[in-house]
């Protein structure tokens, strides 16, 4: 092989190589809402719940069952809001359901190619909730942060 014959080898070898696509691990991604459960009679509390099952309103499938003084759920993206409901056992034998809709704005943001795009979405002021048949446990809703951009901190408050 001539000299000029392997310089065009090499320069197509390199032309034809690609970019690896991989999302680094550090890469910040659309961060889900941070509830945090307070008592009722004592707002400056944490109170915990257990066996909180959580599903998306109307669906069969739930998301998982939680434990503790705060939950991460995520927001629907590309609708304006989220609608859940709360299921909460409890050792009689009614269980205590209760539906809430979250309305949201979603901001999107291009992280690059390998990471496609991070939501950051600004919480309505209005919060419906639901108490199913006068049964429910949820007692108040507060917002504690309107703008999940980072799951650093509470963004919603449920008093039960």
């Amino acid at each position: 092989m001539n000299p000029r014959s392997l310089i065009f080898l090499f320069i197509l070898l390199l032309l034809s190589c690609e970019k690896d696509d991989i999302c680094l691990e550090g890469t910040p991604a659309t961060p889900k809402m941070i509830i945090l459960f307070k008592n009722f009679e004592n707002p400056q509390a944490k109170k915990a719940v257990n066996d909180l099952l959580v599903r998306g309103l109307g669906l069969a499938d739930s998301l998982t069952t939680y434990s503790g003084d705060s939950i991460s759920i995520p927001l629907r993206n590309s609708f304006e809001f989220t609608q859940y409901e709360f299921t909460l056992s409890t050792s009689s034998p009614t269980l205590l359901s209760d539906s809430l809709q979250i309305n949201h704005t979603q901001f999107d943001t291009y992280m690059n190619r390998a990471c496609g795009y991070k939501s950051t979405f600004v919480l309505e002021n209005t919060f419906y909730y639901n108490l199913t048949q006068g049964m429910g446990w949820i007692k108040n809703i507060e917002k504690i942060r309107d703008t999940l951009s980072d799951e650093s901190s509470s963004h919603l408050a449920i008093y039960h």
